[in-house]
């Protein structure tokens, strides 16, 4: 759990900004864009997986 923290910390702007964004996409443009909202969990867990150890530091990967 510390790995997901650590990427929200570090980048909790970018994903905020990204959830605006597609959000704005839905109301605006299509609602077809509600198929990329769960891919941002998707990508978030892959990332802190990855770039995160299971004490919530930096690997560098």
């Amino acid at each position: 759990m510390k790995r997901f923290y650590a990427l929200f910390k570090q980048t909790w702007w970018l994903w905020t900004l990204y959830l605006i964004v597609n959000v704005a996409l839905i109301f605006l443009i299509s609602p077809v864009f509600l198929a990329v909202l769960p891919l941002i969990l998707v990508i978030f867990i892959y990332f802190a997986l990855v770039r995160y150890d299971d004490e919530g530091n930096f690997t560098g990967a």
